[in-house]
């Protein structure tokens, strides 16, 4: 619903020069939905639009409003209910913005599965104690046995917007192992079709799954003789230099095939 107030998780900031020109067309106005098409994936605005949550100078505001140079933007951001049990789990947080969470995830736990205490419900209660009043939204997941990072995005909006990078290849995730046996190469790509196993947890190969790759570099031999520190050498990586996880949100490209073009047309 609408709402007069602003919130600390809102989105505040001022139209520049820089954002009317990235917008601009052939057309001499240029557009809110024009402007915003540039720094969110469109989809993600459109229940905001639809809940007058988009205001231009205090005004809610459509994608057609012309904007100018100096005009106030405010993206208010819909209250939400936790969507799971909260209960209380000792979180190893590792990053956390207005946008994003990150923890380091133990073993033994799943990240959101039924009928058993998982990550989720310790992301809930921390949410919860903090007065963070989103759904718990996992950017990614990992098996029950393995550690790692785990994103949890704290809106609809910046879950939009990071899916949005991981289409792009723009999101990378960077993984350490130990192996057994001999990896002849330093550094080289691993190409096979993965699916869920029998036990529907894990994930093996199988003929029938979706390709996947992993890019990999050799860190140190078994007799401890370092090979290359710099483990983002390989040509084939996905590393975009600059443009890496936590790039702004005006370098994040919309023009490809996954940004929905035809979401605004609804009725004002």
């Amino acid at each position: 619903m609408a709402r007069k107030t602003h919130r600390p998780d809102d989105i505040l900031w001022t139209v520049t020069a820089e954002d009317i020109d990235a917008a601009r067309s052939e057309k001499q106005d240029v557009t809110l939905g024009e402007v915003l098409d540039t720094k969110y994936p469109r989809k993600s605005l459109v229940k905001l639009f639809e809940e007058k949550l988009i205001h231009i100078n205090g005004h809610k505001a459509t994608p057609k409003d012309v904007i100018s140079e100096g005009d106030e933007i405010w993206i208010a951001m819909a209250k939400e209910k936790i969507d799971h049990e909260p209960i209380e789990m000792n979180l190893h947080i590792l990053y956390e913005d207005d946008d994003l969470l990150i923890v380091d995830k133990p073993a033994d736990v799943t990240v959101n599965s039924k009928g058993q205490v998982s990550l989720a419900n310790g992301v809930a209660y921390y949410f919860k104690e903090n007065g963070i009043k989103r759904k718990v939204r996992f950017l990614n997941r990992l098996d029950r046995d393995t550690t790692g990072c785990i994103a949890i995005a704290k809106s609809g909006l910046a879950q939009s917007l990071y899916q949005q990078q991981m289409d792009d290849n723009a999101f990378e995730k960077w993984y350490m192992a130990t192996v057994e046996g001999i990896v002849e190469a330093d550094e080289d790509s691993l190409v096979f079709p993965m699916d869920r196993s029998a036990d529907g947890i894990h994930y093996e190969v199988n003929p029938k799954g979706k390709e996947t790759r992993t890019d990999y570099s050799v860190l140190c031999r078994h007799q401890s003789q370092p090979v290359d520190k710099y483990v983002n050498k390989s040509k084939n990586s996905v590393d975009i230099a600059s443009k890496n996880v936590d790039i702004e949100l005006s370098d994040v490209d919309k023009s490809g095939q996954n940004v929905d073009k035809s979401v605004y047309n609804f009725q004002e």
